[in-house]
């Protein structure tokens, strides 16, 4: 088990491989074969610390605000993961696939005043070809629904706490901004300067509150294997998040 210390960013570069996330370099491929899967926790929560621990078993405590712990590795199926401190204390069920990677992200509900709640995201851990880079943007701050600005293109639109967006792009650096949804100024977050190693996926969670100026981006990384394509070839959203899909085209090239 690691803790890492994430670099936590408003503005500026997020290098998300760099050592400041992950130590020297990134994992084994996330698609790589285990009889377990794989578990992590991401603390997005400000200014807090919790206790961990698993199916009853304490495995890790006092993670901080920005720390991504783990990953344990648990049989597949069913688990149960308990969050507390001395204030509070929920219980997460979370369903593990064998070798196969998820985030258990805990943050604040998109209403100001709400007790922590937590959030499950699957790591995307497909091949994919040279070149290319996995990048997964989660809304968990206490914000109403946004869109994803890449570039300086609305790609993602009206996402809401919670809920994901998705997708394969050309590797090297991008500007990733988060809007309230609908507007072209006032970002909730950034624009951050973000670096995408080729052959990676990265998970990046926008988490704080807008009001409160604490807005931050919380990621960590895992090594993908190649598929050996050359052109982007997915775009996913997750729940109802919408996809501006001509402007994606044509931010992120051709699919």
């Amino acid at each position: 088990m690691q803790r890492r210390h994430t670099t936590i960013a408003t503005t500026g570069t997020v290098a998300v491989l760099a050592a400041a996330l992950l130590g020297a370099s990134p994992g084994a491929p996330a698609s790589a074969a285990k009889a377990d899967g794989q578990l992590y926790l991401v603390q997005a929560v400000p200014g807090i610390e919790v206790d961990v621990e698993v199916d009853g078993r304490p495995v890790e405590q006092d993670v901080a605000t920005g720390d991504v712990v783990g990953p344990w590795e648990l049989p597949a199926g069913a688990q149960e993961l308990t969050l507390s401190n001395d204030d509070w204390s929920t219980d997460v069920g979370v369903r593990l696939t064998s070798g196969a990677a998820t985030d258990v992200v805990l943050h604040l509900p998109a209403a100001r005043g709400g007790d922590p709640v937590a959030s499950t995201y699957a790591v995307p851990d497909a091949p994919i070809g040279p070149g290319k880079a996995r990048v997964v943007l989660a809304h968990t701050a206490t914000a109403p629904p946004a869109d994803v600005r890449v570039d300086g293109r609305t790609v993602f639109t009206n996402i809401a706490n919670g809920e994901y967006a998705e997708a394969d792009v050309p590797s090297g650096g991008h500007a990733v901004a988060l809007l309230p949804s609908g507007s072209d100024r006032g970002a909730f977050l950034g624009p951050i300067d973000v670096d995408l190693p080729a052959e990676t996926v990265t998970m990046v969670y926008a988490v704080g509150s807008p009001q409160d100026n604490s807005m931050r981006a919380v990621a960590h990384s895992a090594a993908l294997a190649s598929d050996g394509s050359v052109a982007p070839t997915r775009i996913e959203t997750g729940s109802s998040a919408g996809l501006a899909r001509d402007l994606l085209t044509a931010v992120l090239g051709p699919r």
